[in-house]
């Protein structure tokens, strides 16, 4: 029975560390939709949907072709990105050398899938939430499955294209 407890506990701090992370990721988004910056339209939210989904499906091509510079474009120059270990990444460099470091020590993606689960629009921003569903190959050959969920806010830059201003994963 003490394993169990103690694995309760590990979840629950799991749980806590995840929220004090996301609290930040939200304060700071949201304080951004109060900028004079436009609101989102809703035939801009189908935009942005479009916009996400072919950016998600272009995340899968470049991890699976190990390239970290295509897979960290979506990112703005500011952007933070909090990962499922807690780590806080600033920029989209530091994001960028994040996963060419990954790749470097050989994992590489196989297979897998970004599922938006919803979009909703806040001001001038785009909160979109889904799961993932990835299976990697290891520097040892072996393959390693891994899921999760992941909070994302996009926001229009100047040149209208979307981009990640915040990226939390769960």
């Amino acid at each position: 029975m003490l394993p169990a407890i103690r694995l309760s506990t590990d979840l629950f701090r799991s749980a806590a560390l995840r929220a004090l992370c996301l609290a930040p990721l939200l304060s700071v988004a949201a304080a951004q939709t109060h900028t004079k910056a436009s609101s989102v339209r809703d035939d801009d939210l189908a935009d942005a949907r479009r916009a996400i989904l072919a950016v998600n499906a272009d995340w899968i091509v470049a991890m699976r072709a190990r390239d970290a510079h295509r897979a960290a474009l979506a990112y703005a120059e500011d952007a933070v990105f909090v990962t499922r270990e807690g780590r806080v990444l600033s920029g989209r460099v530091e994001i960028e050398k994040a996963v060419a470091a990954r790749t470097m020590q050989g994992t590489t993606l196989v297979d897998g899938a970004l599922q938006d689960d919803g979009l909703q629009r806040a001001g001038a921003l785009v909160y979109e939430w889904g799961h993932s569903s990835l299976k990697w190959r290891t520097a040892e050959g072996g393959i390693q499955s891994t899921e999760g969920h992941f909070l994302t806010v996009w926001k229009r830059a100047p040149d209208a294209h979307w981009q990640i201003i915040r990226n939390l994963t769960l």
